[in-house]
């Protein structure tokens, strides 16, 4: 698929949604973003530039990679095989010794720009580069020279942007385990993202992502985010927000910011894709990953103890008739971030949907925990017997690219390559 198609596709829908958002010309807009891509700091220290790139390859310490313009030399790839330049040339790579080693790509090129012509929303996209005789291209497949080589799953990608009065207001795309670091200072604001890129299956048009029989015309694994603005009118903000929420997904078509509705309190978002790969007959099946800081948490839902989420919050998928609301449901709780986990469900056009459960109440669960706080400090309780439980097996589900595999036992664990979720 060619890459123009994509970035069709993704202007059209962001621009439905900021006239469903504002129904306000993009002339009042706030922010305004500079007209050509973002250049590395190193190249053009600017107000929007692009600061640094790491990865992080499994099992290893994050690399932090360099510039290397068009015809300088730099790192190869360690592996060859699948791999040509293809027709998008470069101005450069971001890579570093040893860096891609294992790959059969030489370094990443981010292509960092406002989305459309329309809204002051950054894209973000990381795209693999091959650059033999020291020319920086796409690192392509040999079938299709528009189309990338697989981004590797399994290596974290770091890309800190500097974007000077650009205030974060949500952030969403194509990653997963995604985490965000967004920095206010007088001297200029910043938006780091850190996140693993996902298999999508890539569409032809827009008609291969509704109904039973659109096909996908690849599957690629990619690495894209769309950051929106929070002083903006055409952008996403709510009263508290700090700018933490992340939601990912593998579906690439009609991509959209997700859209909270005060009055049910729920946070919904929608991606989709073809319903069958490249072979006509397997069902591509979906994932969405979001992650709430507790202060965001606080400002939506009202909840107090970030340890609630699992009872505050109701996550449900809703999908067309052809699709399935089957799926695997997770919350967790890390380092202060709400981690929502979805996959399994079959595309095309399933939509996520978080609200807060209408049984939760959020002063009872605060005063308990006061209270509990206040008797660990006063009163000294002998512990209640608990009889022995039976050993009782547990299943889980282990995850690689879009691969579940269940895992049975007393204390089960995840095949290697796979991760628990």
């Amino acid at each position: 698929m060619k890459r123009t198609s994509m970035m069709a596709g993704v202007s059209s829908a962001l621009l439905f949604v900021a006239a469903v958002i504002t129904g306000q010309p993009s002339a009042s807009a706030s922010v305004t973003l500079p007209k050509a891509a973002l250049q590395p700091c190193v190249v053009a220290a600017a107000p929007y530039c692009i600061e640094s790139v790491s990865v992080t390859p499994s099992g290893a310490k994050a690399i932090l990679l360099s510039w290397v313009a068009d015809g300088s030399a730099g790192a190869t790839a360690g592996n060859t095989t699948g791999v040509v330049a293809g027709t998008k040339v470069m101005a450069g790579r971001w890579t570093a010794e040893k860096a891609f080693d294992s790959e059969n790509y030489d370094g990443l090129y981010i292509e960092a720009k406002a989305a459309n012509d329309f809204v002051p929303w950054i894209y973000v996209d990381a795209m693999p580069t091959y650059s033999p005789g020291n020319k920086v291209s796409l690192a392509a497949t040999a079938s299709s020279l528009t189309t990338p080589v697989n981004l590797n799953a399994d290596s974290a990608i770091t890309v800190k942007l500097r974007i000077s009065d650009f205030k974060v207001g949500v952030t969403y795309g194509i990653a997963t385990e995604a985490t965000l670091d967004v920095v206010a200072a007088a001297s200029g604001n910043t938006f780091e993202l850190t996140g693993y890129p996902v298999k999508v299956p890539q569409a032809k048009s827009s008609k291969d992502c509704k109904g039973e029989t659109g096909v996908a015309s690849a599957l690629v694994t990619q690495f894209q985010t769309i950051i929106v603005p929070s002083n903006d009118p055409l952008g996403f903000a709510f009263e508290g927000g700090t700018g933490k929420i992340y939601v990912g997904s593998n579906g690439l078509c009609n991509l959209s910011t997700p859209v909270w509705s005060a009055e049910k309190k729920s946070l919904s978002y929608k991606a989709s894709a073809p319903r069958l790969a490249p072979d006509g007959i397997t069902v591509n099946t979906g994932f969405y990953y979001a992650t709430i800081s507790a202060a965001d948490a606080l400002a939506l839902w009202g909840i107090k103890k970030a340890e609630d989420a699992a009872s505050a919050l109701v996550i449900s998928i809703k999908t067309t008739a052809t699709g399935s609301t089957a799926a695997t449901k997770t919350v967790a709780v890390k380092n202060g971030r709400i981690i929502i986990q979805v996959f399994g469900f079959e595309f095309p056009e399933p939509l996520l949907d978080i609200s807060l459960n209408p049984s939760y109440d959020a002063m009872s669960s605060s005063a308990a925990s006061a209270t509990n706080m206040s008797a660990q400090g006063t009163v000294k309780k002998s512990p209640t017997p608990t009889p022995k439980a039976a050993v009782k097996k547990t299943t889980i589900s282990c995850l690689k690219g879009n691969v579940i595999k269940k895992v049975t036992g007393v204390k089960p664990t995840c095949p290697t390559g796979y991760k628990k979720k």
